[in-house]
C-alpha cells in the first residue's frame, strides 16, 4: 500500500535487492544439490536481511536527511534532522546541520545588506502610512476592475460592519453597487476628458449600516497596470437622519398652521357679523376664539422658526471632541481675554463644533468676569447617560434668568455677531441655565448639557503596529469560486482565508455547535495581520466542561454573542472567493456545510489542508500536531486553542510549505488538490487494514 509513497532512494534499494534475488532464485536448485543449506529460501532470507539492515542503517537515515535538508534549504535553516536510532552515515547529518547554520548566517547577512539598501524606501513607506492614518476621511484605492489595493485606518473604522473589506476584494462587495457603478461610469478612464476626472455621490454600505458621502477620482500613473480610482469616504448617516427628522418636523409645522389660519379667518368673519348685528355676547365669544387661535398660531410659528434656524446652521460640523483639551486651549488665553482664572477637570468626550463651542464658553466666561466680577471658576465635565454636563462653577450668586437670556441672545463677535450663543447651543440640542451648587454653600454654576461621544471612551481593539493596509501590486485576475480558472494558477498567486473553529464537541451530526470562528487573509503570499475575523457564536446549548477546558470559552462568554447562523453568514462574507485553508480542515468544513441551508450560503470554495500537505512532504516523521509542524518549519505558536491564534499559526505554516512544495512538483492549485486527494485515499486504505 505504501509503495507509491516510498522515497526514491528507498525504491532504488529495494529494486536492487529484487534484482539480486532474481538470479539467486535461478541457481537455487543447483546450490541445493550441493548442500541443503544453500537452498533458495536461506539465500533469499539472507538477501532480504541484508536489505533490511541497509534500509534501517543507511537508506532510512539518508531519506530523513534528504527531507531535512529540503526543510533547511527552503524553510527553516535551524531545523534539526529527525533521525531515529543508529545509522551508518557518519558525520553526514552533522555536516548538513552545520550547512544549515551557514545558510542561516548567509541569509541574515543578505537581509542586513538588503535592509541597508531599502532604508529610504521603508522611511517613505512609513511616512505614507502616517499620512494615511492621520487623514480624517476614509481612503480606498482600487484598480480599474474595482479590486481594492489600499485602504487607511479611517476607512476600516467606517466600514467595520463590512466583512468583505480586504485587499484583493471588489469594492462592489463593500459599497452599494448601483450608485457606485453609475459614478464609475462617469469617470471611466477610457472615456474622453470632457466627462470629468472625479464625481461625488452618496452611497450606502453593502450592509446598509452607514450612509457615506463618496468622492471618486481617477488615479492615472506612469506605471503600467497601476491605474484605477480613489474613493474618499465621509460618514453622513447622522447628518442625514437629522435632516430627515427636521424635514418631517417642518412639514408637520407647516400643516399645523393650516387649521388655525382657517379657523382664524372664520372667527374673524363671524366677529364682524356679530358686531354688525350688535350681538355683544356673541362678539365676546368670538373674541376669545380669536385669542385661542392666535395662541395656537404663535406656538406653531415658534416651532417652525426653531426648525428653520436649525436648518440654516446645518452646515456646522459636529466632531468627537475631548472636552478637557478644548478647555485647556481656552485656559491659555483666559487672562489676556478678560476671563476668570480657570481650573479644569473634564476628561470626557463630547460631540460638538469645536470652534463655535469654544466661542460660547469664552463669551460666558467674559460676561461672568465683567458683569459679576467673578475672578476664578472651576470647569468640570461629567457623563450622565448619553449627555455630558459641562459645569462652570464659582463662588458667588447665580446668574439671574433675565440676565442669562440677554447673554445668550447676544451675537458672537468672532463670527460677525450673526450667530447668537443660543443658536449655537440649539445646534447642539442644548441650552444653558444657572443654579446654586447644592453640594457647597455659597457657590453657583452655569450648566450646559452636551451630546456625548461614548464610542471614544471604549477601549479600541488591538491593531498590529504596522498592519498591511496597502498593496500597490494587487493581482488583477478575476478569481472564481469553482476550481476552474484557479486550477492552473500558481499557489503563491492566489488569495487564501485560513480559518479555525472552536466547538462544543467533535460530533456536528449529533448536535455539537460552533462557539467561535477565527480567520486571517493571505494576499500575494503575505499573511495580512490587519485583516482578521474573530467572532464568538451562541450555540443555543451549554458548552461542556471538557470543551471549555480546551478553548476556554464559557456559557457566559457567548450569552450575548450572535447565533451560529449569523456568525457563519458573516464568515462567508469575509471569505469571499478565496481558497479556504485549515489544519485538518475536513473537521471545520463539516460544521460549516451543515449550516449552509439554514444560513442561505454555500461553501463551495477550493480547500487546502495544511496537515495533509505536511504529512505528504514529511512522512519520515510521525509528529504532525500543529505545534510539531510549526516547530519543524520554524514558526512561532501563539494563542493556542483559540480560533484566531490557531488560524494565524496555520497561515504562517502554509507560507513555509509554499517554499517546499515546488521540490515535490507541486506548484499550482490543481497539483496541491491532487496531492491531497492521494493522501486522503492512502489514509482511507490505511484504516481499512
Amino acid at each position: 500500500m505504501r509503495a507509491f509513497r516510498l522515497p526514491r532512494l528507498r525504491k532504488r534499494l529495494w529494486g536492487s535487492v529484487a534484482a539480486i534475488g532474481a538470479p539467486t532464485a535461478a541457481v537455487a536448485p543447483m546450490l541445493a544439490s550441493v548442500h541443503p543449506l544453500l537452498g533458495g529460501g536461506v539465500i533469499g532470507v539472507g538477501v532480504a536481511g541484508i536489505g533490511l539492515v541497509l534500509d534501517w542503517r543507511i537508506t532510512r537515515p539518508l531519506s530523513a536527511t534528504e527531507r531535512g535538508a529540503g526543510i533547511i534549504a527552503g524553510s527553516n535553516p535551524g531545523h534539526q534532522l529527525e533521525l531515529g536510532g543508529h545509522h551508518w552515515l557518519g558525520r553526514l547529518p552533522e555536516t548538513v546541520e552545520q550547512l544549515g547554520g551557514t545558510v542561516a548566517r548567509s541569509r541574515r547577512e543578505m537581509e542586513e545588506a538588503a535592509s541597508a539598501w531599502t532604508t529610504r524606501i521603508e522611511a517613505r513607506k512609513a511616512r505614507l502610512e502616517t499620512i494615511l492614518r492621520e487623514i480624517r476621511e476614509g481612503v480606498v484605492v482600487c484598480g480599474t476592475d474595482g479590486r481594492i489595493n489600499l485602504y487607511n485606518r479611517t476607512a476600516r473604522t467606517l466600514l467595520d460592519a463590512e466583512p468583505a473589506l480586504g485587499l484583493g476584494r471588489n469594492i462592489n462587495e463593500v459599497l452599494n453597487d448601483g450608485p457606485l457603478r453609475h459614478a464609475l461610469g462617469l469617470i471611466d478612464p477610457t472615456a474622453n476628458t470632457t466627462s470629468g476626472t472625479d464625481t461625488e455621490l452618496v452611497c450606502a454600505t453593502a450592509s446598509g449600516e452607514r450612509l457615506l458621502r463618496c468622492r471618486v477620482a481617477r488615479l492615472m500613473t506612469d506605471d503600467p497596470g497601476t491605474d484605477g480610482f480613489v474613493i474618499t469616504l465621509t460618514d453622513v448617516s447622522r447628518q442625514t437622519r437629522a435632516v430627515l427628522r427636521r424635514e418631517q418636523s417642518l412639514r408637520a409645522a407647516v400643516e399645523s398652521l393650516r387649521d388655525p389660519l382657517t379657523s382664524l379667518y372664520t372667527v374673524s368673519e363671524s366677529l364682524r357679523l356679530a358686531q354688525q348685528a350688535n350681538l355683544g355676547a356673541e362678539a365676546d365669544r368670538f373674541g376669545l376664539m380669536v385669542q385661542e387661535e392666535t395662541r395656537r398660531l404663535t406656538e406653531a410659528f415658534s416651532h417652525l422658526s426653531d426648525e428653520t434656524t436649525s436648518m440654516v446652521t446645518d452646515n456646522w460640523r459636529l466632531e468627537d471632541l475631548h472636552l478637557g483639551s478644548l478647555i485647556s486651549g481656552i485656559k491659555k488665553n483666559s487672562q489676556s481675554a478678560g476671563m476668570p482664572r480657570i481650573q479644569c477637570g473634564a476628561d470626557v468626550w463630547v460631540s460638538a463644533e469645536p470652534y463655535l463651542l469654544s466661542q460660547v464658553i469664552e463669551a460666558l466666561l467674559v460676561r461672568l468676569a465683567s458683569a459679576l466680577d467673578i475672578a476664578a471658576v472651576a470647569i468640570t465635565g461629567r457623563e450622565q447617560g448619553s449627555l455630558v454636563y459641562l459645569d462652570i462653577n464659582w463662588s458667588g450668586d447665580v446668574v439671574a434668568p433675565d440676565q442669562l437670556d440677554e447673554w445668550l441672545d447676544a451675537g458672537l463677535d468672532d463670527v460677525g455677531g450673526t450667530v447668537s450663543l443660543r443658536e449655537v447651543l440649539q445646534r447642539h440640542d442644548t441650552t444653558a441655565w444657572s443654579q446654586a451648587d447644592l453640594s457647597r454653600v455659597g457657590r453657583a454654576m452655569l450648566r450646559l448639557p452636551l451630546p456625548g461621544a461614548p464610542e471614544k471612551t471604549e477601549t479600541p481593539s488591538a491593531i498590529a503596529a504596522r498592519p498591511e493596509f496597502y498593496d500597490f501590486a494587487a493581482d488583477e485576475a478575476d478569481p472564481v469560486l469553482a476550481l476552474g480558472d484557479q486550477a492552473e494558477r500558481r499557489l503563491t498567486d492566489l488569495d487564501y482565508v485560513v480559518f479555525d473553529c472552536e466547538t462544543t464537541g467533535l460530533a456536528p451530526g449529533q448536535g455539537d455547535e460552533i462557539v467561535a470562528i477565527g480567520a486571517v487573509r493571505i494576499h500575494q503570499g503575505r499573511v495580512m495581520h490587519g485583516e482578521t475575523f474573530e467572532l464568538l457564536a451562541n450555540p443555543d446549548r451549554s458548552i461542556p466542561a471538557l470543551a471549555t477546558s480546551i478553548h476556554g470559552i464559557r456559557d457566559e462568554d457567548v450569552a450575548d454573542a450572535p447565533p451560529v447562523e449569523e456568525a457563519v453568514r458573516r464568515f462567508h462574507a469575509f471569505a469571499g472567493d478565496a481558497v479556504l485553508v485549515g489544519f485538518n480542515i475536513a473537521f471545520d468544513m463539516r460544521f460549516l456545510r451543515l449550516k449552509q441551508r439554514r444560513c442561505g450560503v454555500r461553501f463551495d470554495h477550493p480547500t487546502l489542508d495544511a496537515l495533509l500537505l505536511s504529512i505528504m512532504l514529511h512522512d519520515h516523521t510521525g509528529e504532525h500536531t500543529l505545534e510539531g509542524v510549526a516547530r519543524r518549519l520554524g514558526v512561532g505558536v501563539g494563542g493556542r486553542h483559540t480560533a484566531l491564534g490557531d488560524s494565524l499559526t496555520t497561515a504562517e505554516i502554509l507560507i513555509q510549505l509554499f517554499e517546499l512544495l515546488p521540490d515535490a512538483g507541486i506548484v499550482r492549485l490543481n497539483d496541491a488538490v491532487s496531492a491531497q486527494e492521494k493522501m486522503v485515499e492512502f489514509r482511507r486504505q490505511q484504516r481499512a487494514f
